[in-house]
């Protein structure tokens, strides 16, 4: 639903504007539909480029293994190790992630769940076969 503007028979502006309620440390956020929107591609973006930085951290020897990245870091091991498995997307998802061209049934919590190793597979499970 888009923002509607219609003048009543009154004589009146009836503006609607389609919203969503979130919760943030405790705190009642109002989005527009359409910044919730570009708020989730945000956190896919940077979950993404947080996977890829931290894999390059530990191919160069900076840290040894994820649990050793989490502790530095000061993150839970298994935020760590979730997110460093978004470095095992296909070229083609992380571009199109970036790109902003995904679907809208792709989010981050669909992401952390187990992902095929297959590229093929990723892209059937991810896009949905497209």
């Amino acid at each position: 639903m888009k923002i509607k503007v219609e003048m009543t028979k009154e004589g009146n502006v009836s503006v609607r504007v389609p919203i969503i309620f979130r919760d943030r440390s405790r705190r009642k956020i109002v989005f527009i539909e359409s910044q919730a929107e570009i708020e989730a591609q945000d956190a896919l973006v940077v979950a993404v480029a947080r996977a890829l930085r931290w894999q390059a951290a530990i191919d160069a020897g900076k840290f040894t293994n994820a649990t050793e990245l989490a502790q530095t870091l000061g993150c839970d091991k298994g935020v760590a190790a979730r997110t460093m498995r978004l470095a095992l997307l296909s070229p083609e998802i992380i571009h199109r992630i970036i790109a902003g061209n995904i679907p809208k049934s792709l989010t981050i919590r669909k992401l952390r769940e187990a992902l095929p190793m297959r590229w093929d597979e990723q892209k059937k499970k991810l896009l949905n076969g497209k």
